[in-house]
Order: C-alpha cells, then sequence, then structure tokens
C-alpha cells in the first residue's frame, strides 16, 4: 500500500490495521510485549514530555534493545513503512494536542488507540470468545497508559521538578489517572474501581493536554 504524500495526513483505518501489523511482528521478533495500544500511549507521552526526544533515543527504550530498531525487521520496506506510520501517527497526536476544544467528542480531540475487549469478544464465535479470555485479557485502556508512563519513567529526570513545589504536585496529580489506569485490578481501591474507566482515561487524555501546555509555558516541550 502506498503511503499519501503528505507526511501530516491521519491515518486511515485500514493504516491503523497495518501498523498493527508490524506492531504484531516487532513483538515476533524481541523479548519485550509491544502491541499497538501500547505504542499509542508511548507516542502521546512523547508529543506531550518536558523535551523532545530523538529517535535514537526512544527506540531502545520502546523496544528494550541498545540497538533500537535496528535488525527488528528483516524486510527494509516493512521498516520503512513502520517508521513512515509511526511518524504520522505522532503528528496526529501532536495536532490533536495542539487543538483547542472543549470537550473529548470534538472530531479534533485526541483519539487513542485503544483496544474495546469487550466489543471484541461480543463479536467473537464464543469458543474463540472463551480461548482469548482464558489467555488473559487485559483492563480497558491499560496497555495505553502503560505505554505513556514507560516514557515518563524511563525519562524521570526530565519530569522531575523541585521537590514540594506546586508544580510537582500538579504534574503528580495529572499523571495519576494514567497510574490508576496501569495498575493491577486488585491493587486499586475501591473508589477507584468505582469510576468507570472510561473516565479514567477521560481524566488522563485531559491530562496529556494539560502536560503539553504545562511544559510548553516552562518554555520546555517539543514544538511541532
Amino acid at each position: 500500500m502506498s503511503a499519501p504524500k503528505s507526511p501530516n495526513a491521519p491515518l486511515r483505518d485500514e493504516e491503523i490495521d497495518e501498523l498493527a501489523d508490524l506492531v504484531d511482528l516487532i513483538d515476533e521478533c524481541t523479548d519485550v510485549p509491544i502491541s499497538l495500544e501500547g505504542l499509542d500511549g508511548f507516542i502521546t507521552a512523547l508529543v506531550c514530555s518536558p523535551r523532545a526526544i530523538p529517535p535514537e533515543e526512544y527506540f531502545p527504550v520502546l523496544l528494550d534493545r541498545a540497538d533500537g530498531l535496528v535488525t527488528v525487521f528483516e524486510d527494509a520496506v516493512d521498516e520503512a513503512r513502520f517508521l513512515a506510520l509511526f511518524e504520522r501517527r505522532r503528528n496526529e497526536i501532536a495536532r490533536a494536542l495542539a487543538a483547542p476544544i472543549e470537550n473529548l467528542a470534538d472530531p479534533k480531540a485526541l483519539s487513542p488507540l485503544v483496544m474495546d475487549w469487550n466489543g471484541l469478544l461480543a463479536e467473537l464465535p464464543p469458543a474463540e470468545a472463551k480461548h482469548l479470555k482464558d489467555a488473559g485479557i487485559p483492563p480497558y485502556a491499560q496497555l495505553w497508559a502503560g505505554g505513556f508512563l514507560l516514557a515518563v519513567e524511563h525519562w524521570e529526570d526530565d519530569w522531575t521538578l523541585p521537590a514540594d513545589s506546586k508544580d510537582e504536585a500538579f504534574v503528580d496529580e495529572v499523571l495519576d489517572p494514567f497510574y490508576v489506569l496501569a495498575a493491577p485490578l486488585d491493587e486499586l481501591t475501591p473508589d477507584e474501581l468505582a469510576i468507570r474507566r472510561e473516565d479514567h482515561l477521560a481524566l488522563a487524555l485531559w491530562g496529556a493536554y494539560e502536560l503539553r501546555e504545562f511544559w510548553l509555558d516552562r518554555g520546555q516541550g517539543p514544538r511541532h
């Protein structure tokens, strides 16, 4: 499939499926589990991070390989296609976080690539659905939040603010929904469990907007 001429073209549904297939290929070739959902969370963190992080830094972290993406793909065409789709998704997320919106239903708002596992199970034949459930499916948006926090925690020094400052408290508060989503269900408090995961995700998405603005207001953050 040929890529659109513009690197700013949003990913079409079939291209999201193509990216998912390439991510699955990476998953088969590396020792660290990787998913499209987790990748999307990771990219989102890169877009609203305290500084611009180059590919030679973030691919080794994403893949837990010192050489990053090098030698992962056997086919150079697959690698080039993955990089093109990755960059377009990054640009798409950057545009969404830079857009002035009033609610997350706005067509310009960030729409994370989060898997609706329950919806998928409902569409599968009972035997296939049972097999998938027995294999274990992650809670809604857990992989997305985990991908986001992978970047935050690896570049912790960049995210660190003066201890006990109001800015540190603000960032901690904004990151809290991500940690709730990423945590195992048996580690959540009754109050956290009482809130729909969709609502925790909405808080995390607004948090991504706030973090981008916060770092830019401090003269930091990637500029796209």
